[in-house]
């Protein structure tokens, strides 16, 4: 299913080719920084204006619990699909992270109140090489 749907996406995607292969640039929303694999990354804060711009040309979601999704698209001013789906980000690919500035207890599930009571912020993962 994630294959079908990274192809359309890349299909109707008005994202800017990649240099490298003339291949769009996915992005991706993720729930924590996840290197999908070896290669050259950068992860830097993101605004959430800017997060809102990156994610109004489309993206794929791997948000996979829905007090997440919920609370980013809250954040995004659209709606977030629960997707728990493996992803593979591509040399020019990117990700808007949703991070949790602290680590929960193990096995912790929280709900859309109490997500919004932690500590969070928003990230920009780019797959550089």
């Amino acid at each position: 299913m994630t294959r079908r749907v990274i192809e359309d996406f890349t299909k109707i995607s008005s994202g800017s080719p990649s240099s490298s292969n003339n291949r769009h640039v996915i992005t991706y929303l993720l729930n924590s920084p996840v290197l999908t694999d070896h290669g050259l990354w950068r992860f830097s804060p993101l605004e959430v204006e800017k997060a809102r711009d990156l994610a109004a040309g489309g993206f794929v979601s791997a948000i996979g619990h829905d007090a997440s999704a919920k609370l980013l698209g809250e954040a995004l001013r659209q709606p977030v699909p629960v997707v728990r789906e493996r992803v593979s980000l591509q040399p020019g690919d990117r990700a808007i992270v949703f991070r949790l500035l602290k680590r929960l207890p193990e096995g912790a599930i929280l709900g859309l109140d109490d997500l919004q009571a932690q500590d969070w912020e928003l990230a920009l993962l780019e797959r550089l090489e």
